[in-house]
């Protein structure tokens, strides 16, 4: 029969010695607890069953440390911790770990970048505009983001069509040669197809 609450000094004498009923006791108080807190930072059920299983050998191994005066709960638990700090190093050291945070770095700089050009086009446009005048503007605008033909466009603005051409045209060589300027090839493409 085990006793379920021995004096810790005794206990650890028990240990001291080899006693194998003493390491069945400890293993039976505190596995669970072990098993959770391996399970708190790996979430992983296989790994903390391995974490547990490596703690009581580890402590049976270096039993021979114990200090009787002292409790035991500490020191297993300072094995179980520095067991799982090993699991996650080998996970850190895995090529499938490293995959997945340079998979994020990779999407976080990305997104970064694509904000920061997308900013910074943002701004060139809105200077690029800012150099036409209102008419050319206008026009520009019905006819890029509106998609309003040259007949349309004149018909709003009572103008002929020729009038639109000849300030769309114009328009289109003063942003051609802003965005020409600041290097911005692949948005003339886009912008002016």
């Amino acid at each position: 029969m085990i006793v379920k609450c021995l004096p810790e000094p005794d206990f650890c004498r028990r240990l001291l010695d080899g006693d194998e009923l003493a390491f069945r006791e400890l293993f039976d108080r505190y596995h669970r607890k072990i098993y959770q807190f391996a399970f708190n930072f790996l979430k992983d059920k296989a790994q903390s069953e391995e974490i547990v299983q490596l703690t009581f050998l580890n402590f049976w191994l270096s039993r021979s440390a114990i200090d009787p005066d002292r409790p035991i709960t500490p020191y297993l638990f300072t094995i179980a911790r520095r067991a799982v700090t090993d699991a996650w190093r080998r996970v850190a050291a895995s090529s499938r770990f490293r995959e997945q945070v340079l998979q994020h770095m990779e999407a976080v700089s990305n997104e970064t970048e694509e904000r920061i050009f997308s900013d910074e086009l943002e701004c060139i446009t809105r200077d690029a505009l800012k150099k036409l005048s209102e008419q050319q503007h206008q026009i520009f605008t019905m006819s890029r983001q509106e998609g309003l033909s040259y007949e349309e466009i004149a018909e709003r603005l009572h103008i002929s069509k020729h009038t639109v051409k000849y300030h769309l045209v114009n328009a289109l060589k003063i942003l051609k040669a802003h965005f020409h300027r600041h290097d911005i090839i692949f948005f003339l493409f886009l912008l002016f197809q």
